[in-house]
């Protein structure tokens, strides 16, 4: 096992942590990047790659890298309701006519491990069981590796393993909230007809406020799941599996499905959303991605957050590095997570939680999409949502019995 001293230590080589890796080797950080998988390997996910991800790709020099791999570019976005009417929103502008990808995160995280195997020192295949401590500061990890137990140590350990953190876990700062987090299945399915650079999202009174996807991810190949309230779920007393099941079989759906081939298991996982009042760092340490909770509370979408948290822990790290004492190294690193609810915009995820909240009236989606498939204007209104300018101050819109009055009356 190996004996040599890190500036950073990042536990979970996905994009939370193989983006800090990327971003502190930038910043001339001596960084080792530690994961218990092989790579390539599969991650369940939605696999949908949005535009503040790109941009992270680009600032990283990976953007071509992934545009050469296989990939879906999306620039139009199917909706439905309950009652089943739907719209489709344009999702283009005028830099960019697709600011979204599709790519399965076996190939994406992939792209970003090479980069940073370039970068750093990676170790595969070896599972971190425990932190390593001098009194109340972290000083590295203990790794599990070819059958024997041995230390990594670090100035910095950055946990970034995923909603199920060992490193989190270890600290005392795991916490499962069923009333935050989604729960979510997905499955790849061949032959079913998706039109091109399209995604569709599809609720069902079933799953409020949650959603059935369809995102197609190249080669003929369709990432579809299904995501819930993980406190809905339980209240229900149903599983995951039949609950996806039963929705692609329904009236709606079923014809879609029938010449739709399922290529493998249907899998489940759980997307931890953002808690304000988590710890996220301390003496040593950060949490970032889902180790920190950032999956949107809304779209369920968290490599952008996840990335975001990547670029600021980075930053931190290397500031806190370069302090010139011990307790200077510790109140930067203390920084963090300020920093990084500004950089991940606290208030536009507050504001996620109070559209999800909205999404559970059934009776609202209806109206809400039946009045966009009649009228180009409110189409048009909805399509702004979906850009950066002027995006929140349109969301915050939906939170206003005004926005509905107007609607209702303008008929």
């Amino acid at each position: 096992m190996r004996t040599h001293s890190y500036d950073v230590a990042v536990v979970g080589a996905g994009p939370a942590g193989a983006a800090t890796a990327l971003y502190a080797a930038r910043a001339g950080l001596d960084v080792a990047l530690i994961d218990k998988r092989t790579f390539p390997r599969d991650k369940i996910c939605g696999d949908a790659v949005a535009r503040k991800s790109l941009s992270h790709l680009r600032e990283l020099g990976l953007f071509d890298r992934v545009g050469a791999t296989v990939h879906e570019p999306i620039g139009r976005a199917v909706l439905s309701c309950p009652n089943g009417h739907e719209v489709a929103i344009d999702l283009s502008s005028p830099e960019e006519a697709s600011p979204h990808v599709v790519c399965r995160r076996e190939i994406f995280d992939h792209v970003l491990v090479e980069a940073a195997r370039a970068q750093s020192t990676f170790i595969e295949g070896a599972a971190v069981t425990d932190v390593v401590r001098s009194g109340a500061r972290v000083e590295g990890v203990v790794v599990h590796e070819g059958g024997r137990d041995g230390e990594v140590r670090a100035r910095v350990v950055v946990g970034a393993d995923g909603f199920d953190s060992v490193v989190a876990r270890r600290l005392g700062l795991y916490r499962h909230d069923s009333s935050r987090w989604f729960v979510a299945t997905r499955g790849y399915y061949r032959g079913l007809d998706v039109a091109p650079r399209t995604v569709e999202i599809h609720f069902f009174e079933e799953t409020l406020p949650g959603f059935l996807w369809f995102f197609p991810t190249g080669d003929g190949v369709v990432n579809v799941g299904l995501g819930l309230v993980h406190l809905d779920l339980k209240r229900r007393h149903v599983k995951l599996r039949d609950v996806h099941e039963s929705v692609i079989a329904s009236p709606r759906m079923r014809e879609r499905f029938r010449r739709a081939e399922r290529m493998g298991e249907v899998h489940g996982w759980n997307l931890p959303t953002p808690d304000f009042s988590r710890t996220l760092a301390g003496d040593g340490f950060l949490l970032a991605g889902d180790a920190a909770g950032l999956v949107d509370p809304f779209s369920g979408e968290g490599i952008g957050n996840a990335m975001d948290s990547a670029k600021v822990a980075a930053a931190t790290i290397a500031e806190s590095v370069r302090a010139t004492d011990a307790t200077e190294a510790a109140r930067v690193l203390g920084l963090y997570t300020k920093r990084l609810w500004d950089a991940v915009d606290g208030n536009e995820i507050k504001l996620h939680y109070q559209l999800r909240s909205l999404a559970r009236s059934r009776g609202l989606l209806n109206f809400l999409v039946g009045r966009a498939a009649a009228r180009p204007d409110v189409v048009a209104w909805l399509q702004s949502m979906t850009t950066e300018h002027g995006a929140v101050a349109r969301k915050r819109d939906l939170l206003s019995p005004l926005t509905y009055a107007r609607l209702f009356l303008n008929r």
